[in-house]
């Protein structure tokens, strides 16, 4: 096997996309309405309106802008993964098990892609997930299937 590499389906992108842009607009609306007030001279009322619902969605969008360009990738190494949280690398080696973890999320139910280490420390994948109607991705288990698949072909300790 060479590579596979796993990315957010188009659906998944366009919501998340739609989310960051309606934060910014709404951080901007938030800006301008603070801008009047202090204009007006009311600095206490402008200062408390624009920290509170307008500078927290601006620095939720910078993350948020950024979460469409993330993947997770498999190759003969093990497993590489880029997220909003940052990047990660485990070996096949380092992997205890590969194993879907189903959750309540704020919009209904999501499955991600759970990773334990040998060590005891586990991690969900960024990618592939599936969640609700919206943010269903329709190949997750054949997703997971090949990356346990994978694992237990390479030898991890977990995978007898």
């Amino acid at each position: 096997m060479g590579e596979t590499v796993f990315r957010y389906t188009r659906r998944q992108r366009l919501v998340m996309w739609a989310f960051a842009l309606g934060t910014a607009g709404w951080a901007g609306a938030v800006s301008v309405r603070a801008a009047g007030y202090l204009a007006d001279g009311q600095t206490g009322s402008a200062v408390g309106l624009w920290l509170m619902f307008g500078l927290i969605p601006t620095v939720l969008f910078v993350p948020l802008a950024g979460m469409p360009t993330g993947w997770t990738r498999i190759d003969a190494e093990g497993l590489r993964t880029r997220g909003m949280t940052g990047r990660r690398r485990v070996g096949w080696r380092d992997i205890e098990s590969i194993h879907a973890l189903a959750g309540r999320g704020r919009n209904g139910s999501i499955t991600q892609i759970g990773v334990t280490r040998t060590d005891g420390r586990s991690f969900l994948l960024p990618i592939p997930f599936t969640s609700g109607t919206i943010a269903e991705d329709p190949d997750f288990y054949e997703k997971l299937e090949l990356m346990q698949r994978e694992w237990k072909k390479r030898g991890g300790p977990g995978a007898k």
